[in-house]
């Protein structure tokens, strides 16, 4: 099957109610090209708040998701981060009037471990940020290849911390059909997502999935569309509410970890709906949830990521995937389904005997649907 960022389905017709989030979904790209002059102040004041919003609502450690806008930061920044081997892919930021970055900074102990406990929740919250960006009508692109050394020099940083991304935002340049690395790399990888059939599981890793056909072919999507509306929904303590039938729910929310980002745009990979009920109750239980859910999505990196990545010394897979897990649990409470998203603390042998799972691949995290 062809890989292509264009939707599975025409899911907004699939809803009686406006179902705004997948214009931002789609909107989202990589944008290295941007255009002068200065962002509004409010909206830097807006995205200081939505910064702390994110990290609060994902459970992230305070300061592990570091807003840079200082204009002489800002400017070091972009001189140090294509230092040196690693950054050479990052040359475009020379020419590159942005407005800031975004800087995933956590203990180095915790980016080095076997499997790290604060990366992934900073890494949602930075995705979540991303689409609060996006809505904006503002670029960003996520940089991983980075100079360690230079980088934490241009931040202040001590020897014990690793920034395991940058993400740099401004006002983006319209696109336009050229010849230039950008706009090749644009049509010929960054707009390629792997079809759900690839990626999508049922009950085991070993059971791909195929498109649904609905029984129920409508439904009322949340009232609430917008990013920081949808993450305040994300934190209150509730149960899911509304009429979306669960096989498109999980279709939906499939489709929103499909056209996720990833390092490279590898997509390295897969998500496992578990819906039987003893298996539910088993995943639930790995996870340290007293009641089963009605559903649950567990997402699977493979971690044989190859010689360039490990050079880089960063667990991509825990960057990656709580990317896609941000998307879906957005994406759930846009059809006012409650989730809990659950990374810290599973018990990932019970979970990969669940689900079938073998290296190199493993389970990041789960998201249950209340």
């Amino acid at each position: 099957m062809e890989q292509t960022k264009t939707a599975t389905r025409d899911y907004p017709s699939l809803s009686n109610a406006p179902w705004g989030l997948w214009d931002t979904l789609y909107a989202r790209r990589s944008n290295r090209k941007y255009l002068p002059g200065e962002i509004d102040r409010e909206i830097l004041g807006r995205l200081e708040e939505m910064v702390r919003t994110a990290v609060s609502v994902r459970g992230a450690d305070e300061g592990s998701l570091v807003l840079v806008s200082d204009k002489a930061v800002v400017e070091r920044l972009k001189q140090r981060l294509h230092k040196g081997m690693q950054g050479k892919i990052n040359l475009w930021l020379n020419r590159s009037p942005l407005e800031g970055f975004l800087a995933l900074v956590l203990p180095k102990e915790d980016v080095r471990s076997g499997r790290p406990q604060m990366l992934p929740l900073a890494a949602m919250a930075a995705e979540d940020v991303i689409l609060w960006l996006t809505e904006a009508g503002l670029g960003t692109c996520w940089l991983g290849a980075l100079n360690q050394r230079e980088v934490r020099e241009a931040l202040g940083l001590g020897k014990d911390m690793f920034v395991s991304a940058a993400i740099s935002f401004g006002r983006p340049k319209p696109r336009v059909k050229a010849m230039d690395m950008d706009h090749m790399m644009y049509r010929r990888i960054s707009r390629k997502r792997k079809p759900l059939a690839e990626i999508a599981c049922l009950e085991t890793i070993d059971r791909h999935y195929t498109e649904a056909q609905f029984a129920q072919r409508s439904f009322s999507a949340s009232g609430t569309q917008d990013i920081a509306g949808l993450l305040g929904r994300l934190s209150e303590n509730r149960d899911s509410s509304g009429d979306v039938p669960l096989d498109l729910a999980l279709d939906a929310c499939f489709e929103a970890a499909r056209i996720a980002p990833s390092a490279g745009n590898t997509q390295k990979w897969h998500f496992v709906a578990v819906c039987e009920e003893d298996a539910r109750r088993k995943l639930a239980e790995a996870c340290g949830i007293e009641n089963a859910w009605r559903a649950a999505i567990v997402a699977v990196g493979d971690v044989d990521t190859g010689f360039l990545y490990e050079k880089m010394e960063k667990p991509f897979w825990m960057i990656d995937l709580p990317i896609a897990l941000s998307q879906m649990s957005l994406m759930a409470a846009s059809m006012d389904l409650a989730v809990d998203v659950e990374i810290r603390g599973i018990d990932e042998k019970a979970i990969s005997a669940l689900t079938g799972l073998r290296p190199p691949l493993r389970a990041v995290g789960v998201m249950g649907i209340r």
